[in-house]
């Protein structure tokens, strides 16, 4: 379909301000003019009446067509004028600015490009009237545009609707939403063009090819009280976009803070690590999520980052990466998120958690969690350097209970009443160095404090100059530093250089696991200081492990 085609189809018809004005009666009129200086219309210069009660076409005219001869794109008489009114402007000016007052909207507003829609602040505020069955719609709507801005008023849904934005692009570029709220609404979905597939999308922007909304921006905007339902609502959703991002925003009480999605990032739908990712060069930063069920995630991105958010309290995760690569959170403060303040799901690499701080009051909720449903090794690469876990009124956990990765650093933690175990499905290069964990309650089981295993394929586990100390009494056997590995084709490394460990039962635990009893494990453990002096070398496998001990602290070398 050819631009000019697409553009027909997807635009309002359009009327000038003077046939608009002419068909208003001249008492609804006075003083109505565009200005010829700026450029700017009033929609309560065109009919528009903002004092929040309803006052559909029906209460001015007896007709569809007397209604038509003053607003040419209305389809019922139930409309209400002030919509009516704010779409006149839009058609008839790029530069709308909307007053102090309660203006009633009943049918989605288009918006074309280069339009600038704004507001008087929090005393321009927008109500949505007609109840939607749609997943998703969108108060104002804009197709294949470009250059549109809205800014400064309020929206509120009063409909009883699930699915509603304030805005919806599709292929658009060049938008800019700021400071708006919005109450029982969401604020922004951004779109490819219609019936893209994952195949056929297209983001590169050399490419005549290219199909997605690009350079998109959603600043200083609020939204409460969005309604949860079967296919969940972020208060920004990005789907299919290159040069995004959200900013000094704040959430609460919506089932998604921001979402990205660039594929679904399963393996057996469009996550193959060989597949690119679709939705890229994000940035959230300083944006607010509370009382969801995520707050910043999405589903394979590129080079997207997390910078200074807080989540407070999500019944699932707090910021997740889903078959991301190249993608960041730092500086971010997570609190009570259930399933992983910090989580990652199938196949990512290069992704990293840096500087972030993270507290949990329940052992069963993870700091941070890796999930997939596979003991491969695809999820290539995560790095969690710098950041500070507290754990209230129990001991946390930092793990990878639910999936794998190839290569994982842990660095530079520090940890308060939380241990870390790296060992559940494949791993292949971990390293742990130069961590604090201070445990200030003792655990209700036995526990190791970290913990490294199932290292598979040649791998490495290595703990370096780690400081592990417990204040209190811990329950007997609990073990300061667990290695171990079970690898039935290889062997497996591990190396445990110049870690401190106190106030443990056993400093040392080391086994392998391995049923072939051709293959072991290997343990250097060298310059290390061990406050009980307690090391336990276990083997259940089939072939005895080879432990070198070289100039460690209280333990026999």
């Amino acid at each position: 379909m050819d631009r000019r085609k697409r553009e027909t189809l997807f635009t309002l018809a359009k009327s000038g301000a003077a046939a608009v004005m002419a068909a208003v009666p001249a008492s609804q009129r006075a003083g109505a003019q565009v200005s010829t200086a700026d450029g700017w219309v009033d929609p309560t210069q065109l009919g528009a009446i903002a004092d929040g009660a309803s006052h559909p076409l029906s209460t001015r005219y007896t007709t569809l067509d007397q209604a038509r001869s003053v607003y040419p794109f209305v389809t019922a008489l139930d409309q209400e004028i002030d919509g009516c009114a704010i779409q006149a402007a839009l058609n008839a000016s790029t530069k709308v600015r909307l007053p102090v007052g309660r203006f009633r909207i009943s049918d989605a507003l288009t918006v074309r490009s280069n339009t600038e829609l704004q507001g008087a602040g929090a005393g321009t505020i927008l109500t949505w009237t007609r109840q939607n069955s749609a997943e998703r719609f969108a108060m104002f709507a804009a197709q294949y545009s470009s250059a549109i801005r809205l800014q400064g008023f309020s929206v509120v849904d009063a409909s009883g609707s699930m699915g509603g934005y304030v805005f919806a692009g599709t292929r658009v570029v060049n938008v800019n939403l700021e400071q708006i709220s919005a109450d029982r609404m969401a604020i922004a979905m951004f779109f490819a063009s219609d019936g893209q597939t994952y195949e056929s999308v297209s983001g590169d922007l050399s490419n005549a090819a290219f199909n997605v909304s690009s350079d998109v921006h959603v600043t200083g905007c609020t939204a409460t009280n969005i309604a949860n339902s079967a296919d969940p609502r972020a208060a920004v959703l990005f789907q299919y976009c290159v040069g995004w991002s959200v900013t000094d925003c704040k959430f609460s009480n919506a089932p998604y803070g921001v979402q990205w999605w660039g594929g679904d990032s399963s393996p057996n739908a469009d996550g193959a690590l060989v597949n690119a990712r679709k939705c890229a060069d994000g940035t959230v930063t300083n944006v607010q999520v509370s009382n969801c069920v995520a707050g910043v995630w999405g589903s394979m991105g590129t080079n997207v980052k997390i910078v200074g958010c807080h989540v407070d309290t999500a019944s699932d995760v707090g910021i997740d990466f889903e078959g991301c690569t190249n993608s960041s959170a730092s500086q971010n403060s997570v609190r009570n998120c259930t399933n992983g303040n910090f989580a990652c799901f199938w196949w990512n690499d290069n992704v990293s958690f840096v500087g972030n701080t993270s507290h949990q009051n329940r052992a069963d909720y993870p700091h941070v969690r890796v999930y997939n449903d596979s003991q491969g090794t695809s999820n290539r690469s995560m790095t969690i350097n710098g950041n500070t876990f507290v754990t209230d009124q129990a001991i946390g956990v930092i793990d990878t209970a639910y999936g794998g990765v190839q290569t994982l650093e842990f660095l530079n933690n520090q940890l308060t009443d939380t241990r870390v175990e790296f060992s559940d499905n494949t791993l292949r290069y971990v390293t742990v160095t130069d961590n604090q964990l201070t445990f200030t309650r003792a655990a209700t089981d036995t526990m190791n404090a970290l913990e490294i295993g199932s290292i598979y394929d040649n791998g490495l586990g290595l703990a370096a100059r780690n400081v592990i100390e417990s204040k209190v009494t811990q329950p007997p056997d609990s073990a300061a530093l667990y290695l171990w590995s079970d690898d039935p084709n290889s062997d497996s490394q591990f190396q445990a250089v110049e870690n401190r460990t106190a106030g443990f039962p056993v400093d040392l635990v080391t086994d392998n696991w391995s049923a072939n009893p051709e293959r072991t494990s290997y343990f250097t453990i060298q310059g290390n200081t061990f406050g009980s002096g307690v090391y336990k070398k276990e083997d259940h496998g089939a072939k005895i492990s080879v432990t070198v001990l070289q100039s460690n602290q209280g333990i026999s070398n």
